[in-house]
């Protein structure tokens, strides 16, 4: 007779048709008799099952394990290694975390089946019963952690008499049964927040008002420690404890295990287990993908008739709900993460680092590094006092670190009256040059307004001194284990804060070196105004300013200067003096010009015939 046979797992789902003859089941290859190779799933034997359809309707079902035993719906004992039994049709059997059901092909006619009786359980080897009090649970268990409470169990004979307990009806694997209650125990959770107690006991408790267990447990991990974050218990009387052995089986491999609790530890002390049917344990991962956590149960008999094992459709629930669980923690470690991360990131990035916590670890990178000063702090902090030097310093920091931000830079550190900010890490940046040099552009374009904000408060007008440069730096924590801070170092970020130095030398508001100048962009009113060698960094190193785009006149400017710049490296000073004048007719204020013209004077009355064009920065 034809039958058509549907085989199900955690990672397999399979229905086919089989027209006649014997048929095995198992995870080795074919054989001499046909078979159906079942997939992902290790506990199945290679060689598991093997079945003969009858003339009578029935099929006969003969286990081959050594190991994993037949259990067999709707009947209590097992199908052990090379046992065999006849059932009618439909049947279903488990092996392992596999489901396989039977059931005549459409159009088949049926013959009327004969009655089977199931087979006498095996009778159990007298064993020592448990402490009256406790629920006993695999090898290695561990007592609860201080303040959870060992209460006793109830009497049995009291629980024999009382009705059993209805489980609660599971999905179908076809479906046709309703998954809300679920849904909404999944849509509860996320509603509750994860930093609460509640949060891990109704996860707990959805393994017994759902799956029908006795015992559920949230249990989170810190390195080779476990403590209870949720627990569930259907009987107040009950012991709460947990398999060690089953956690590391779940850490080590990154999977749910479930059926019964002897095949789980691989113990092989299943007499000592007498009052613990079936169990199920689901790893919980984090953010980083690695497991934090287990949801744990176990359905208990306690003197009433067995309820089954676990099915393959529980347990993927149950992982269901661990996945939500994770989720969720996950989502919150997101949060206080990104919390963290957007005082100093962009709002993109931080998402980013929060989910990539790796990206902050040490590397070199190409960067660009800003520094900027405000000018005249001293003399304004004495003026506003404590108090009001702070609104102040946060009012203008506040607006400087928005330019940054807004062109997706990084805010390394305030350090008293000064910004750094970087370009190029933690995530790679091909144009961090241009991003900073757009940056800077912008909070000279803020500096009116801050004025215009605090003029009555200061009395005076406050200015920035800005510096930039880029080249390869070490980017990482830059702190220490007890205090997190992440940015640059290296010889690159040095000669940025010297560039910054370079700006009150040069009476200039922007420069930046050659390094950055080469890797921006267009779209920048630019001129080349020196070579200089700062404090403590022998390369000598060429420095342009940057100006407003809207400045009409800059375009003669950069070609008057930069002649003039070019006359005096050639020593040709008259030149050099002639543009100059002529420059300071229409821009007497000019600070780079007027620092040039000084350096010509020099040169026409110095007897000195050792001439060096590069300028030897008297300080920081």
């Amino acid at each position: 007779m034809p039958l058509t046979i549907e085989v199900s797992n955690l990672a397999q789902r399979t229905a086919f048709e089989h027209q006649s003859g014997p048929l095995e089941f198992g995870r080795g290859p074919q054989r001499e008799l046909p078979r159906c190779v079942v997939a992902g799933d290790q506990t199945v034997s290679r060689d598991q099952l093997r079945i003969d359809p009858l003339a009578d309707g029935s099929i006969r079902v003969e286990n081959l394990s050594v190991n994993t035993p037949v259990i067999v719906d709707g009947q209590g004992a097992p199908i052990l290694h090379l046992q065999s039994r006849e059932l009618p049709l439909p049947a279903a059997v488990t092996v392992g975390r596999t489901r396989i059901e039977f059931r005549p092909a459409a159009g088949a006619t049926v013959p009327q089946a004969r009655a089977v009786l199931p087979a006498s359980p095996p009778t159990p080897t007298p064993q020592a019963a448990p402490s009256p009090g406790t629920v006993t649970l695999p090898p290695n268990a561990v007592d609860p952690p201080p303040g959870l409470r060992s209460l006793p169990t109830p009497d049995r004979a009291a629980v024999a008499a009382a009705p059993a307990r209805p489980r609660t009806a599971m999905p179908s694997l076809d479906g046709s049964s309703e998954v809300g209650p679920w849904l909404e125990r999944i849509i509860e959770l996320q509603k509750t927040s994860s930093e609460s107690r509640e949060f891990h006991d109704t996860a707990a408790r959805a393994l017994i008002d759902l799956v029908g267990l006795d015992l559920g447990l949230v249990l989170l991990r810190s390195g080779e420690k476990w403590s209870i974050a949720g627990c569930g218990v259907e009987s107040d009387r009950t012991t709460v404890r947990y398999s060690q052995t089953l956690l590391k089986a779940v850490v080590d491999q990154r999977k749910t295990f479930f059926d019964d609790i002897e095949s789980l530890t691989g113990s092989g002390a299943g007499a000592s287990l007498m009052d613990i049917e079936s169990g199920v344990a689901s790893p919980i991962f984090g953010i980083n993908d690695d497991v934090i956590g287990v949801l744990y149960g176990v359905r208990t008999t306690q003197g009433l008739v067995a309820r089954g094992p676990i099915t393959p459709l529980e347990a993927q629930l149950v992982q269901l709900l661990a996945g939500s669980v994770g989720a969720t923690l996950a989502r919150s470690t997101a949060s206080q993460s990104r919390a963290t991360f957007e005082q100093f990131f962009t709002r993109e990035l931080s998402e980013q680092l929060a989910l990539r916590p790796n990206l902050l670890d040490g590397h070199d990178a190409d960067v660009s590094i800003l520094f900027c000063d405000i000018r005249g702090f001293s003399r304004i902090s004495e003026r506003l006092g404590p108090a009001g030097t702070m609104d102040w310093i946060g009012d203008v920091m506040g607006e400087l670190s928005d330019c940054v931000l807004a062109h997706s830079g990084v805010l390394v550190d305030y350090i008293g009256d000064e910004l750094i900010a970087m370009w190029g890490a933690p995530v790679d940046q091909p144009d961090h040059a241009t991003l900073a040099a757009r940056a800077a552009v912008d909070m000279l374009a803020a500096v009116p307004r801050i004025n215009e904000r605090w003029a009555a408060t200061l009395g005076e007008t406050m200015d920035l001194g800005i510096g930039i440069n880029s080249g390869v730096a070490r980017v990482g924590n830059t702190g220490s284990r007890h205090k997190f801070k992440y940015g640059p170092l290296g010889n690159t970020v040095n000669l940025a804060s010297r560039v910054q130095g370079a700006t009150k030398y040069v009476r200039s508001r922007i420069l930046v070196t050659d390094a950055t100048r080469s890797r921006m962009g267009a779209g920048f009113a630019s001129r080349r105004v020196c070579q200089v060698r700062v404090v403590n960094i022998a390369e000598p190193v060429v420095l342009h300013e940057l100006g407003r785009i809207d400045d009409a006149g800059w375009g003669e400017l950069q070609r008057a200067y930069e002649g003039a710049l070019s006359a005096f490296e050639n020593r040709d000073f008259h030149e050099a003096a002639h543009l100059l004048g002529g420059l300071l007719q229409t821009r007497p204020d000019d600070g780079p010009s007027l620092l040039l013209l000084s350096r010509v004077a020099n040169c026409l009355v110095s007897t000195d015939r050792d001439f060096n064009p590069c300028w030897d920065l008297p300080g920081k």
